[in-house]
């Protein structure tokens, strides 16, 4: 998944202003197609590694909805599924999607 470090602004669901990279973006696009999914789905199918910080980040963003698996990890570090995008994160890959054609 190669990059052109373009960013796009856009509110979060607290109402925060916040950009997001074009990296991220193909996350949500991924997750949108492949979803439910988890890290060990996503390593086999695109050999990438996503970390669970950048995954609990963009979780508390409103970009999309994870479940954490481990018993008692209030900081949630250990593993993870991501049940599909919130209506943030739909919101803000449509816009993605509108920027482009324009």
């Amino acid at each position: 998944m190669a990059s052109t470090g373009y960013r796009m602004k856009y509110i979060d669901s607290d109402m925060n202003e916040r950009s997001i990279r074009e990296r991220s973006i193909q996350r949500l696009e991924y997750v949108e197609e492949h979803a439910p999914c988890g890290r060990f789905e996503i390593r086999a199918a695109t050999n990438e590694l996503w970390d669970a910080h950048e995954v609990r980040s963009l979780q508390q963003r409103g970009l999309w909805d994870v479940e954490w698996m481990e018993p008692g990890d209030e900081n949630h570090e250990g593993g993870w599924r991501i049940l599909g995008l919130g209506e943030v994160g739909r919101n803000v890959l449509r816009k993605w999607r509108e920027r482009k054609i324009s």
